[in-house]
């Protein structure tokens, strides 16, 4: 589920490889060619569109933590990520594409070391929950997506 649908637009890389399966909904999926090298900040006008898909419920793909890519959304897409070991430090993306500063999350404290992703607090974990059950993604009676069956009647 996207929290931040404004950062769509946005051409970025990942701080690790991961592989993606599209559970409901779908989304326009590009990958940029880099044209300044492999690593570090780029800009928009440092990519070229390489390669252009339509995702939808079902398909699966991995990329690497070098590609750059953006995934527009349709409204409700529900996709299940599982990321690789993080491989570095930072992930990038076209700074100047970036939505204003005011709609990003609260900074880190300035010197904190980077951390890896939280888990989810408690509200989080039920709000999403309650979300996936409601579109018959997973079976509360289960706790987990596959195999999915029939309501009884």
């Amino acid at each position: 589920m996207n929290p931040r649908p404004e950062n769509q637009l946005v051409p970025h890389d990942h701080r690790y490889a991961f592989a993606t399966r599209i559970l409901t909904g779908g989304y326009v999926h590009v990958v940029r060619r880099r044209t300044n090298g492999w690593s570090g900040p780029f800009t928009g006008t440092d990519l070229e569109p390489a390669v252009v898909t339509l995702e939808g419920p079902g398909s699966t793909y991995t990329l690497g933590d070098a590609m750059v890519h953006q995934a527009v959304m349709e409204p409700d897409t529900v996709t299940l990520l599982i990321r690789g070991p993080r491989r570095k430090k930072l992930s990038h993306a076209a700074q100047e594409l970036m939505p204003p500063r005011e709609t990003w999350p609260a900074p880190a404290i300035p010197g904190d070391e980077p951390e890896e992703s939280r888990p989810p607090t408690l509200e989080e974990y039920q709000t999403m929950r309650a979300y996936l059950i409601q579109r018959q993604l997973i079976d509360w009676r289960l706790g987990f997506p596959w195999p999915r069956r029939a309501a009884p009647r």
